[in-house]
């Protein structure tokens, strides 16, 4: 599934029990922007950026979404940068797929003995 979300398009996939997430741009090459551990800042969000866009990008207010058990919240800031607001229920691993990075979401499992 893919959506549109202002200058960015979302493409996730769900496959094997994770859903899979990319990010990509028409005005540039996106890019996960890792932060710093601020106060303010959410501990189960993931920044995606556009490197040198074309155009400024335009903020927009938070939309939610889901995909089967998979629900994740969306939304752009002032300085163009794509937010993705993921359950604090969900591991997050992130890697490179065809030159795109992307991450992939799934529910942390009980540690079995």
């Amino acid at each position: 599934m893919q959506i549109t979300y202002g200058a960015y398009k979302v493409r996730a996939h769900e496959l094997d029990q994770k859903l899979t997430v990319q990010v990509t741009s028409d005005l540039g090459e996106v890019h996960i922007k890792e932060l710093e551990a601020r106060d303010f800042d959410f501990p189960n969000g993931v920044c995606f950026y556009v490197e040198n866009p074309s155009e400024k990008i335009a903020p927009m207010g938070l939309k939610r979404y889901s995909f089967g058990e998979y629900t994740f919240i969306i939304g752009v800031n002032n300085a163009g940068e794509l937010f993705l607001f993921h359950s604090v229920k969900l591991r997050v691993g992130k890697k490179v797929i065809n030159g795109i990075d992307t991450i992939n979401l799934a529910f942390l499992k009980d540690p079995t003995a």
